[in-house]
């Protein structure tokens, strides 16, 4: 899987119409840390059920909160058959960190 850094992301989701971006934490974890504009929530749990709710064709950002649970899932995605799979080094926190710093 290729590995995405946060500033790097924030450039794909600006360029890339149709990058679909999936935040892996458990719905806990979103709803105190806040997410990544535009995510889908699955949590790492749900993924081999939900899967069917992605579409293996579009480019494909996956994240947790520090970058463990979404290397797993993104090589998991990629033996399911998606083609473009990235995921983000260090997690929401890494994006958080870049954020703050082009606001």
């Amino acid at each position: 899987a290729s590995r995405l850094t946060a500033d790097v992301l924030v450039d794909r989701i600006v360029d890339v119409d149709d990058l679909q971006v999936v935040d892996v934490r458990a719905v806990m974890e979103c709803g105190t840390g806040g997410v990544i504009p535009g995510s889908v929530n699955l949590p790492v749990s749900m993924v081999r059920e939900r899967m069917g709710e992605l579409s293996p064709e579009r480019p494909t950002v996956v994240y947790c909160a520090g970058g463990y649970r979404s290397s797993v899932v993104a090589s998991m995605l990629r033996c399911e058959g998606f083609g473009d799979v990235s995921d983000l080094v260090g997690g929401f926190g890494a994006w958080e960190s870049s954020v703050e710093k082009v606001v």
